[in-house]
């Protein structure tokens, strides 16, 4: 091999081994962000700030660390970039039950049901709600609307 042939196998070398390394930095950094929700989707909504479902998987991320008041907010903010999104109405009607207000979470899972009159989750969270209001006739309308399409309870 020549000289200068060595030179250029040299240069080429050393620029795949400092492409490599800095692609391992970056995917070690994006593993750590990856590695639960808590991290993942604040990233994702920084990134995508005016796109619904990030919002969405962000509340779910603050309701799983019992954080409601946050995740109340990312439904609210879902549910203003999408109108029309269900599971956020969902989302947002459990997490309206589990702090005590039950009648918003009527109304939530009364808008899920309106614009996916087939969502299973939705008939059923809205029986257990009426359920927690005494409103019993209309809690078994539920119950077995959710059963026919399939909720699992």
């Amino acid at each position: 091999m020549s000289k200068n042939n060595h030179i250029f196998w040299v240069i080429e070398l050393s620029i795949i081994v400092f492409i490599l390394i800095f692609n391992s930095l970056g995917t070690f950094r994006r593993n750590k962000i990856w590695k639960e929700g808590a991290t993942l989707w604040p990233d994702v909504v920084k990134k995508s700030p005016n796109k619904a479902r990030p919002r969405n998987y962000l509340g779910i991320a603050f309701k799983a660390k019992a954080d409601l008041k946050s995740a109340v907010r990312e439904f609210k903010m879902a549910l203003k970039l999408d109108p029309m999104y269900t599971n956020a109405y969902v989302n947002l009607g459990v997490s309206y039950f589990d702090l005590g207000k039950v009648d918003e979470s009527i109304t939530a899972f009364k808008h899920a049901i309106r614009f996916a009159p087939n969502h299973a989750d939705a008939h059923y969270n809205l029986d257990i709600a009426y359920g927690e209001k005494g409103m019993n006739k209309e809690a078994f309308f539920e119950m077995r609307k959710a059963k026919e399409l399939g909720a699992k309870f």
